[in-house]
């Protein structure tokens, strides 16, 4: 009784910190960030009260840089005040209170979009507590087409483990031209090298766990590729590699390894595990009659060495949908 008790003393005291951080962390985007803002629009409203606009410009710009880099340091870069102006005239219609929950770094790069890209990709990546790079690489990716061809909710209490997996990955930072049929081991252990931009492009919350995570049944051993662990999903998360056509004896194998760890590795309070066969082509049908209809745990994506032109990730959008 009296473990139990300090576990739900532990468990409180967690949540007050993590809650503390959290707010701090939001007041200190929100002030800073408009603090930015209000610059923007001091420099709009100077600009407009000049007799000509043209006479305002670099000069002005560099002189304010200057004076506010000698009172306070780094942070107001011409450049810097520059996208301060851009971030004011991009959300001037602004009224009421200003609340802001980015940092400016993030709307520095979110004001180089339109304004449709704007507006996603900032809720985006509030939702999915996004940092500038991983927010980056979500628009690299074309994250807002895929979203809108496969509707799903990006705020919800409870995460699913579909709206987590991205169909194609994408390996560009791998290096590699091109992976021989058959050689697993070179991407795996290319993906390994590349552990950190490996994580950013599975998503939000992914810690690594193991490669080749050995699985004994009776006398017989048998290897996952990679194992990681998903927090928002709080689940583990077995990713099998094939630099080939998936078959549909990659997904049985997959669902034994799976299997495996929600029965032998998983605590009680684990979410069910999930798989994800990552492979170089895959038949959509195959997957379609391999798996049960109501299929939550395994999945099929491809990957790709490289980042895919715009057009070509719509025709997979709309092979998918047809499906």
């Amino acid at each position: 009784m009296q473990q139990l008790q300090n576990s739900n003393l532990l468990d409180k005291a967690i949540s007050i910190i993590d809650k503390g951080r959290k707010n701090i962390v939001e007041a200190i985007y929100n002030e800073s960030t408009k603090s930015y803002y209000l610059l923007g629009k001091l420099i709009v409203e100077d600009e407009q009260q000049g007799e000509l606009k043209a006479q305002y410009g670099k000069k002005v710009i560099e002189n304010l840089s200057k004076k506010l880099t000698v009172r306070y340091g780094k942070g107001f870069s011409a450049s810097t005040l520059w996208d301060c102006k851009k971030f004011f005239i991009k959300l001037q219609s602004l009224t009421g209170e200003l609340k802001f929950k980015l940092s400016f770094t993030h709307y520095a790069y979110l004001i180089r979009l339109d304004d449709k890209e704007f507006k996603f990709y900032e809720q985006y990546a509030i939702e999915q507590r996004l940092s500038v790079r991983e927010l980056q690489k979500a628009v690299q990716n074309n994250t807002m087409l895929r979203v809108e061809n496969k509707p799903k909710k990006l705020a919800t209490t409870q995460v699913k483990p579909k709206e987590i997996i991205k169909d194609p990955y994408i390996l560009d930072f791998l290096g590699l031209d091109e992976v021989n049929q058959g050689d697993e081991k070179l991407l795996e252990s290319k993906l390994i090298e590349h552990l950190e931009k490996f994580l950013l492009e599975l998503g939000r919350g992914f810690a690594f766990v193991k490669r080749q995570y050995r699985l004994t049944l009776s006398e017989d051993n048998f290897y996952a590729d990679l194992v990681f662990y998903n927090i928002p999903l709080k689940c583990y998360v077995v990713i099998e590699l094939k630099t080939r056509k998936l078959k549909h004896q990659d997904l049985g194998q997959l669902q034994m390894y799976v299997n495996y760890f929600d029965r032998e590795v998983k605590n009680d309070d684990d979410n069910k595990t999930i798989g994800i066969l990552l492979c170089n082509e895959k038949n959509d049908s195959v997957v379609k009659y391999t798996l049960p209809q109501d299929n939550e745990q395994i999945f099929a994506s491809k990957y790709k060495l490289y980042l895919p032109s715009l057009e070509e990730l719509k025709n997979e959008l709309e092979i998918i949908d047809d499906i």
